[in-house]
């Protein structure tokens, strides 16, 4: 299915999509990172649905983040806090690269129920 994105259509992403994505996320990865606050909203990085790759093998830990806005001035601060959460946790991993992402551009449908909750924002599927 495609959409339409400043006059660019994109390819939306699938269910196939969304289960692939989830092997890119270590659950140990995620719950670390759910410490991480967006400073502006004070909601997890995770629930806000930012974390797009979070993978770890012995010897490296790979995170690719995205931010709601490309001009958000406290991007530097979210990845620096993300890598010190990562660092605390996973002290024995010899490398830790967090990076930010720009595709796919995020949008809210990437929030987790607890962060729409957050917002104040019925599950989905009430109106």
């Amino acid at each position: 299915m495609l959409s339409w994105l400043r006059g660019r259509a994109m390819r939306r992403p699938s269910r196939k999509d969304a289960e692939d994505r989830r092997d890119w996320l270590d659950p140990d990865i995620i719950e670390c990172l759910a410490d991480v606050l967006d400073p502006e909203v004070g909601i997890s990085v995770v629930h806000l649905g930012l974390v797009y790759r979070a993978v770890r093998t012995s010897e490296r830990i790979d995170v690719d983040l995205t931010l709601t806005a490309r001009t958000c001035p406290l991007a530097g601060l979210i990845v620096d806090d993300a890598r010190a959460c990562l660092r605390r946790r996973f002290n024995d991993c010899p490398t830790i690269v967090v990076r930010l992402v720009w595709t796919p551009v995020w949008t809210p449908d990437r929030m987790t129920e607890r962060g729409l909750a957050l917002l104040g924002h019925p599950p989905r599927g009430q109106a």
